[in-house]
């Protein structure tokens, strides 16, 4: 007979658990429930794509944290490009200022005025494309060059390309001395630039009532 070492209650020889209590007793093949301890399993270990993602306090990284580390990674490497190159541009800048700053009084009143040259005269070319072609000069019409540069890299559309296009043609033709053809082509610049402000006007039209839908829908219907 077994004796239970917990409750004291009697047993047979062969039962490996007390009928009072359910305590096991201690055999050869399994010791006592009471020695024996846990022991963790250990850890696998990460796959080789995945150790170099690993933080260091030993957690298991998923799949979707490496997406989004990923794409944080590739929003932190933008940022860097865009930083530098405004820093190259605004060094480019601050260098030429301080030349002109350097340079003597004839250079900068030279420069001033090719600057100012070049406003009035890109000022008169987006004023000459709402400006009728009766009213144009005969022996210098107006050059679109600059308002279909301007456009097409505002908005992107084929009708500032095609205006882009007939100003050069424009120019070419100015410097040869042809001036019915400049005029004819620049007309046609302008009528694709007109072009292009109806597709933006109705654009941005089609947009502003597509934001007032709802409001429309609520308060009539």
């Amino acid at each position: 007979m077994k004796k239970c070492e917990r409750c004291g209650a009697s047993n047979a020889e062969r039962a490996r658990f007390c009928s009072n209590c359910a305590a096991p007793f201690a055999t050869d093949e399994a010791p006592n429930a009471a020695s024996q301890t846990f022991v963790e399993p250990a850890e696998a270990p990460l796959p080789a794509p995945f150790v170099d993602f690993a933080p260091s306090n030993g957690v298991r990284v998923e799949s979707g944290d490496d997406f989004y580390r990923a794409l944080a990674t590739i929003f932190a490497t933008s940022a860097r490009i865009v930083a530098f190159l405004f820093g190259r541009v605004c060094a480019f800048f601050k260098r030429c200022g301080a030349a002109l700053w350097r340079s003597s009084a004839p250079s900068r009143t030279r420069f001033f005025s090719v600057a100012l040259q070049f406003t009035r005269d890109a000022a008169r070319s987006f004023a000459a494309v709402f400006t009728p072609s009766t009213r144009w000069s005969e022996s210098a019409p107006p050059n679109f060059l600059w308002p279909s540069l301007v456009f097409f890299f505002l908005w992107t559309r084929p009708c500032a390309l095609v205006a882009v296009v007939y100003s050069i043609l424009a120019s070419e033709a100015r410097r040869t001395g042809d001036a019915t053809a400049a005029r004819r082509r620049d007309a046609s610049a302008r009528n694709w630039l007109l072009l292009e402000l109806l597709c933006v006007a109705l654009k941005a039209l089609f947009e502003a009532f597509g934001m007032s839908l709802p409001f429309l829908k609520r308060l009539f219907f």
